[in-house]
């Protein structure tokens, strides 16, 4: 009985039966083969069960390679595409006809590519034995009598050109055929393009708490009037012409440095020859106000807070005699700044705006006085008294506009900041020829160049536009491509820096204490501060909440909010660790309410599924936080009853930083590697009695913001 191949029901194995008489096993009707059932046998099929394979999951890190080569692919076809653009070559292929005619036709000349126009065609033959390419064009037109050839030719020598062209009508000829391939363009989007323009990411954190708290004490415009009716101490000039000059020397020695506005070897001996200037007066001021570890000699009956305070009102008394006068100079400007900067530490928020915003009118003012004078100026160049002046009126011109765009983020309700972020063309501050010999002006000098440029206009005006609308907190959303943008700015400012003041080989990554501790200038450390805080102003914002995430799939090529969060954590562990050297070594340059920023930010991340993050952050919270208390004396039971709504609420939203787990974290191999006469120095600073050092208003909302985090019954030291 025949069957045809559809009726047979084919197995996969034999019965057990004709398996072992090796005969053929064909199951027709029910579930018995045909040769069982003719030999009446029991047909029994043996069946064997497959094993369960679980397929191997594809890992992380060849996802992450798979990724990197598709970028790599998408921008060698970017690179093709954009070569193509600059050839201006638009390619009409024929329709195939015949396959064996085409496939002659490759054999013969693979690398040819017919082009058509209307009247003419181009061909671009690949001669794999030479380097010289040529471009035929011959015209097929019947109607043109004067056929006319061009090739071009390139090699070793150069470009030739060999044309058959004979008058000036066929090179006219020539270009209006030819002028259309320049100005084209694609005529689509090719499918592998991306237009990051269109990707957004929502910001999620338009201000960490901390900022907001930060912000709501400058926003505030009401003036403590007990401060204002303090009560000055009254003593004879000689004494305090004397402690001003002390505290004129220490500025020259410590924050002078950090912005050096005045130029030392040539402003210290002025100030010390006439300390009762105004700009002296004004200066004296906001150190004393300041936190500055150096102010050490003040004479009873004067306490640093009264001291600074005479300070300031002398120099608001010297300032309203030449106010109103013609010829201001930036002696006036820099009196406006520090008196700015002191109304600033004692809250007086309205009149710091108020003389800030005086100050940037009159930096503008005089630019036609100096600045045709920093022509052709160079570290080599004789100076003169114009020439220094001129010089400080630049380095003037960008710690104003830098303080002055600050207030406007946070004291100003607008959007445009078009009057203070303009190019203005005086060129970046430069080391005068008489800083060049000394080590410690000349670093001072380079190191504010830098800085600067971190803080000046680096691409356009619409992204320094966007990232300060971003860090003041008017932003929804950020597209992917001002995001690159803005993140590229940053780091070709890292690679713009000297290799001496990099603290890792790439712009952002974990940092080694060791590498960071053998780092000798300190302005590179400043730097480095800096440079990071702007990183973690960006990234804060657009991170995911770390409680929702154990970052297993993160991809640092995808644009998103795990990115964020991982590089929120390398920053703020970089930044833990430039805060504790830096407060082992100049505690003065520690920047406070960049320390509460961070600490926010590692509160978030202890929240983090990731073990390794967890851990990470509650360690460099122990060590953030107790340089914070060193830095800001313990307040009294009756200075810490504060009924203010932030700081009860920020003891709600944080009732308890420091968790035992926590507080267990040694911090020793930290505080070990430091030098002991140097812990010695700033535990002095430290521990210093209020009494001696009442802290001035601004201090004073630090230190209630700053024990909000901490917990008494768990302390925490680095020793």
């Amino acid at each position: 009985m025949a069957f045809s191949e559809e009726t047979k029901q084919k197995r996969n194995k034999p019965c057990e039966n004709c398996r072992a008489h090796r005969r053929k096993c064909v199951v027709i009707q029910g579930k018995q083969c045909d040769r069982c059932l003719k030999m009446n046998l029991p047909c029994v099929f043996k069946f064997n069960a497959k094993p369960t394979v679980i397929k191997k999951p594809v890992s992380i890190s060849r996802k992450n390679k798979l990724m990197t080569q598709m970028k790599a692919m998408e921008q060698q076809l970017a690179a093709m595409e954009q070569q193509l653009k600059s050839f201006h070559v638009e390619a009409k292929l024929q329709p195939i006809k015949d396959e064996t005619e085409e496939d002659e036709r490759m054999s013969s000349n693979y690398d040819s590519i017919d082009m058509e126009t209307t009247s003419e065609s181009y061909n671009i033959f690949d001669q794999s034995d030479d380097t010289d390419k040529s471009l035929l064009r011959t015209s097929k037109s019947s109607d043109i009598t004067n056929s006319w050839q061009l090739t071009i030719t390139g090699g070793s020598s150069g470009i030739n050109f060999q044309t058959s062209i004979r008058n000036i009508n066929d090179i006219n000829s020539f270009l209006s055929e030819t002028a259309r391939y320049f100005n084209a363009t694609l005529s689509r989007t090719p499918n592998y393009h991306i237009d990051r323009s269109l990707q957004m990411i929502q910001v999620t954190n338009k201000m960490l708490q901390v900022e907001h708290i930060l912000h709501s004490i400058f926003q505030n415009n009401k003036t403590e009037t007990g401060r204002l009716a303090i009560e000055l101490p009254i003593c004879d000039d000689h004494t305090r012409i004397y402690m001003k000059r002390q505290v004129i020397s220490s500025y020259f020695g410590c924050m002078g440095l950090l912005t050096p506005v005045f130029s030392k070897p040539y402003y210290l001996p002025l100030f010390d020859f006439n300390p009762n200037t105004m700009v002296a007066t004004a200066l004296a001021s906001f150190i004393t106000y300041s936190q500055c570890c150096h102010i050490q000699y003040i004479q009873h009956p004067f306490t640093r807070e009264t001291l600074a305070e005479s300070f300031r009102q002398e120099a608001k008394a010297l300032l309203q005699e030449v106010l109103f006068d013609e010829g201001h100079d930036i002696y006036t400007v820099a009196t406006l700044m520090f008196l700015a900067q002191s109304a600033l530490i004692v809250l007086n928020n309205s009149e710091a705006r108020l003389y800030m915003n005086m100050a940037w009118r009159m930096v503008l003012e005089l630019q036609p006085r100096y600045a045709h004078l920093l022509d052709g100026v160079t570290s080599d160049t004789p100076v003169t008294e114009e020439i220094i002046e001129a010089e400080t009126w630049r380095r003037l011109f960008y710690a104003v506009r830098y303080y002055e765009l600050t207030l406007c983020l946070i004291c100003d309700e607008r959007d445009d900041y078009s009057s203070i972020m303009f190019n203005v063309g005086i060129g970046y501050p430069i080391v005068l020829n008489i800083e060049k010999d000394i080590k410690e002006s000349r670093d001072s000098v380079e190191a504010f160049y830098h800085l600067v440029r971190v803080n000046d206009c680096q691409m356009t005006q619409r992204d320094d536009e966007l990232r300060y609308k971003l860090l003041a907190g008017k932003l929804d959303k950020l597209s992917v491509n001002d995001l690159q943008k803005l993140e590229t700015q940053l780091c070709d400012f890292w690679g713009s820096m000297p290799k001496e003041f990099r603290l890792s080989d790439s712009p952002f990554d974990y940092l080694q204490l060791d590498r960071i501790q053998q780092c000798s200038n300190p302005f590179a450390l400043y730097i480095n501060q800096i440079y990071y805080s702007y990183w973690i102003g960006l990234e804060t914002r657009l991170m995911q909440s770390p409680s929702d995430t154990d970052l297993k799939g993160i991809n640092m090529e995808r644009y998103d909010g795990e990115r964020a969060l991982l590089l929120v954590s390398i920053i703020t562990d970089a930044m833990t660790k430039i805060f504790h050297v830096l407060f082992h070594k100049v505690p003065c340059v520690v920047e406070l309410h960049w320390m509460l920023i961070v600490a926010d930010s590692l509160r978030m991340l202890k929240k983090s599924p990731n073990l390794t993050i967890r851990a990470r952050a509650s360690r460099n919270l122990n060590i953030t936080l107790d340089v914070l208390k060193q830095r800001v004396p313990k307040l009294s039971e009756d200075e810490g009853a504060s009924t203010n709504e932030n700081y009860r609420f920020l003891k709600n939203f944080i009732p308890s930083i420091l968790t035992p787990d926590t507080t267990s974290t040694s911090s020793g191999s930290l505080a070990g590697s430091e030098p002991d006469s140097t812990h010695t120095e700033v535990e002095y600073f430290a521990n210093k009695p209020s009494s001696t050092t009442l802290p001035a208003a601004y201090f004073g909302e630090l230190q209630k913001t700053v024990h909000a985090y901490l917990d008494d019954d768990d302390p925490v030291s680095l020793q």
